[in-house]
């Protein structure tokens, strides 16, 4: 299983624990291509599932539609002041 750390700037104080989604959130934003959406749906306190949506080039369609190019079950924790995110994707 692949793992990544994020070390958030140490100029902030602490984040309550409310705030991992949004911590993983802003994370993830800086990994994706430009045109990518990326969904974050919080499952239980740790786990989350990350689709990340491409853009479908219909020539036809009158509305914007999107497939989902991946999906993951994540586990991620703060461990002293550290994102661990740990792929849980089988």
């Amino acid at each position: 299983m692949a793992a990544l750390i994020d070390k958030p700037d140490q100029s902030t104080t602490a984040s309550p624990k409310g705030d991992l989604k949004s911590r993983l959130v802003d994370h993830l934003d800086v990994l994706k291509r430009p045109n990518d959406l990326v969904r974050v749906t919080q499952v239980s306190h740790h786990h989350f599932r990350v689709n990340t949506l491409a853009l479908r080039a219909d020539s036809d369609a009158v509305l914007r539609t999107y497939h989902i190019t991946k999906s993951r079950f994540l586990h991620v924790e703060d461990r002293d002041g550290e994102l661990v995110i740990t792929d849980q994707t089988h």
